[in-house]
Formats: C-alpha cells, sequence, structure tokens
C-alpha cells in the first residue's frame, strides 16, 4: 500500500519532464551555424579572403560571405553586402570589414561587422531579439534598427558613428564603463579623450546617408563628374549633378559656388520629373561657398518621359536674385535622363502536358 504513491509520484515526475522537454523552443533542438551575406554589388577593385584561404583574391558579384570572411576595397572602390532579412552594408573605399555573427535555423542571433580601417553605411532591419554591432580596435557601437554610417581611422586612432535615423549606443572598446546614445541626426565619437556625441555636420549626415549615390556604388553622382553652369555675371556653380540618374536613387547633391557677387542667404534647387505638373523645392544648405542637399530617391521616377528637370534660385545679400538658367529657369531648365527600374513579375502556370512553369513579366517604372 505504501509504494503506490511512491509509484505515482514517480509517474508524474516524469510526465511534468516530458511536458517541459515539449514546452522548450524549438531553436534550443538546432545547431548554431555562422552568419551568412551575400556581395551584390561591386565598383572596381574589390577582394576578399575566407573559408579556409590566407591570401586575397578578386571579389565576385554575386558571392557568399560567411562569419570570419574580410572583404577589401581600394582607392575609389565600393561593395554592397547584403544579408538575409534585407538589411545592407556597403563598405566604403580604402576599407577593411570583417563579418561575424551565428544563427540557429533562420533566426539571426548575434551579427557584427569589425572595421579594421574605413567606413561602413547601413541600414539594419534588426531583429528585435538579435544583436548588431558595428565594431573597430577601439570602439563598439550596438545598433537598434537604425541607418547610417560608422568609420574608424588608424592614422588618427578615431573612431565615429553617425546616425541618419535610428538609435545606437557607443561605447570605447576596451570598455571604460561610459558610453553615449547616438541619436538621429547626431555624430558619436571615440578618441583619445574618451567617448561623446554632438550634433553630425551637414557633410557627415551626406556621407553617412545610405541613400546618398556614394553609398550606392555611383560615385560623383549619375555617371560622375563635375559640371560647371554659369550666369552672364561670371556667377558660377560646379555641381555633381551630371550623367544619369535612377529611378528610385537619391542623389546627393554638392555645389561649389564661384564668383559670387554678394554673399548667398538662401539655395534652392526647383526640381521636377518631365511631365509633372509642378517643381519641387529642396532647399541647400550653405557652408561658406559650399552648398549641399539630397533629393530623394522617391522624387526621382523615369516616367514616360525619362528625363529630370531642374534649375536654381539664389538670394544674394542685396535681396536680388540670381537663377541658373538665367532666363525663364522653369521654362527651359537643366534636364538629364533618368533610367528607369524594370520590375519582374514571375506567375506561376501549368502547360497543356501538365507541367509547372513560370511566365515572366517586366514592365518599367
Amino acid at each position: 500500500m505504501e509504494e503506490y504513491p511512491m509509484n505515482r509520484s514517480f509517474v508524474l515526475v516524469v510526465i511534468v519532464v516530458a511536458a517541459a522537454l515539449l514546452a522548450a523552443p524549438a531553436w534550443n533542438f538546432q545547431d548554431k551555424k555562422p552568419i551568412a551575406a551575400i556581395i551584390i554589388k561591386i565598383v572596381k577593385d574589390v577582394e576578399q579572403r575566407g573559408g579556409g584561404t590566407s591570401g586575397w583574391s578578386k571579389a565576385l558579384s554575386p558571392s557568399e560571405l560567411r562569419a570570419g570572411y574580410q572583404v577589401r576595397t581600394q582607392d575609389k572602390s565600393f561593395a554592397m553586402i547584403k544579408f538575409l532579412d534585407e538589411s545592407k552594408v556597403a563598405v566604403r573605399e580604402k576599407s577593411i570589414i570583417t563579418l561575424q555573427g551565428e544563427m540557429s535555423g533562420n533566426k539571426i542571433l548575434r551579427r557584427e561587422v569589425y572595421i579594421e580601417r574605413g567606413r561602413t553605411v547601413f541600414d539594419i532591419k534588426k531583429q528585435p531579439t538579435e544583436q548588431f554591432r558595428f565594431t573597430s580596435p577601439i570602439s563598439v557601437a550596438s545598433i537598434r534598427g537604425t541607418a547610417g554610417g560608422a568609420g574608424y581611422d588608424p592614422a588618427l586612432s578615431i573612431a565615429d558613428l553617425t546616425i541618419i535615423s535610428g538609435v545606437a549606443d557607443f561605447s570605447p572598446s576596451p570598455p571604460t564603463g561610459k558610453s553615449v546614445t547616438v541619436r538621429e541626426g547626431q555624430t558619436g565619437i571615440v578618441d583619445s579623450t574618451g567617448v561623446r556625441a554632438e550634433p553630425a555636420s551637414a557633410g557627415a549626415l551626406l556621407n553617412n546617408n545610405p541613400n546618398s549615390p556614394l553609398n550606392q556604388g555611383n560615385f560623383g553622382g549619375g555617371t560622375g563628374g563635375t559640371g560647371q553652369i554659369t550666369t552672364s555675371t561670371s556667377f558660377a556653380l560646379n555641381t555633381s549633378l551630371t550623367g544619369t540618374l535612377y529611378t528610385g536613387q537619391g542623389v546627393a547633391l554638392r555645389i561649389s559656388m564661384a564668383n559670387p557677387p554678394v554673399s548667398i542667404t538662401q539655395a534652392l534647387m526647383r526640381y521636377r520629373n518631365q511631365g509633372d505638373p509642378s517643381y519641387k523645392t529642396l532647399s541647400l544648405t550653405i557652408s561658406g561657398l559650399n552648398l549641399s542637399g539630397i533629393i530623394p530617391g522617391t522624387d526621382i521616377k523615369a516616367g514616360t518621359n525619362k528625363t529630370f528637370e531642374y534649375f536654381f534660385s539664389m538670394t544674394g545679400s542685396n535681396g536680388k536674385t540670381y537663377t541658373f538658367p538665367e532666363n525663364t529657369p522653369d521654362v527651359v531648365p537643366f534636364t538629364l535622363p533618368i533610367k528607369p527600374k524594370v520590375v519582374y513579375i514571375k506567375i506561376p502556370i501549368t502547360t497543356p502536358t501538365g507541367e509547372s512553369r513560370f511566365l515572366q513579366i517586366s514592365y518599367e517604372e
């Protein structure tokens, strides 16, 4: 009679343990594996190494990267890396980065981009339970679903982090117990004095915006080069806006003024896709003789005419307005071609013989 309670207790213990095992998360039973990513774009001289090889080899697009792989870019070179969740990291010229991290099934547990030198610009779709960090020999940036850029200059022993959208924690490495929260529109700096956050300059915001042509591998905007625009008063603009624009791709505009007759107090760019009923207005940032601004990618669409129209309007300290072109700029504006984006749609079909196939349709937008 005394054994019955003991047997029942034993059975209950077994049931409880089994239930606990059944309730455990499925991913606990899956092996962890190295993080994976793909190089989706290469400009000029880009190299990689990893996968058991000690030497550098020419990188190709597309090619797979895994934890421990390195990417190196040379002068005026560029690489774009994409993760499975569509997060992207642009590797700017003269940079060396190392990819680290691990997954469990399709769940990303940890990602890290180690910057040995140079700059990365990122647009991260961070998962809620994931750790994503940009590190350097002297800094750690913990990202919380953020767009911006991180860099390290070994010659100056300075690391920086500029946030375009989102927020990140920035701290020295090795840890000192001090860190700063870098918010939208701010730059964090780690150097010999410690760590600090300050308002980002206009140049830093342009340089670290993922939508900038520089961070899409399109150096100088469009096909690159400098265009000069001059009025009859010898007032000239040297602008990076030349070549071809691309549907949905933003443009970081840089202009230098030459021989302005007076100080310029306001600078505007008016633009539209040819055929639109009105021009949009972009207020340009003035810094000495330099102007800058960003045309959003959502404002650039090839449409039927595949032409971008624009002109500039400057207000001087004397109250006078200077326009480029000088006469009727809204009627006869400057123009640039726009290359349309081609969208492909696959439609599943069944052939008369019963085979499954896809019908591919493409259109321009």
